[in-house]
């Protein structure tokens, strides 16, 4: 019983099921601006690709962070200061003009590097544009993991 548990917690893991990743194909549909790479990475055509030293360089300028992670999530713990837009139900061109000026600084995160949410957000808001978007990749499990300010 214990070796079929652990198969299937490997699966569950190798698979992602449950892990919240899921992306309505009307936001994906809605850009060909995001690529994802060989190593499982997304790249956004037009948004600046940022680490979490820049990150941090932005965060203490003011720049305005949106965490596109789902709620529940954003409710357990996010970037001080961060705005919670879950990408598929609360992300949208009026809801992002409600904390950020076109010409404002803006950093979207998720998860982790292989999570698409920041990336589409990232590309839908130079698609209605925005001039100063940045997409950071490694997110949360970069910020989290080096103990930055967090709510």
């Amino acid at each position: 019983m214990l070796k079929r548990l652990s198969i299937v917690a490997v699966a569950v893991i190798l698979t992602g099921f449950g892990a919240g990743e899921s992306i309505s194909q009307e936001n994906i549909d809605r850009t060909d601006l995001v690529t994802k790479t060989d190593a499982g990475e997304f790249v956004v055509e037009g948004a600046e690709r940022i680490d979490l030293d820049r990150a941090l360089e932005l965060y203490s300028e003011g720049a305005v962070f949106v965490d596109l992670r789902n709620v529940w999530r954003y409710d357990i713990a996010h970037i001080r200061g961060a705005v919670g837009l879950e990408l598929n139900t609360q992300f949208s061109e009026s809801s992002l003009a409600q904390h950020a000026a076109k010409e404002q600084p803006v950093v979207f995160y998720c998860n982790h590097s292989a999570c698409p949410r920041s990336a589409i957000a990232s590309a839908m808001a130079l698609e209605w544009g925005y001039t100063n978007v940045y997409h950071f990749a490694d997110g949360w499990s970069a910020w989290s993991g080096n103990n930055h300010d967090q709510d």
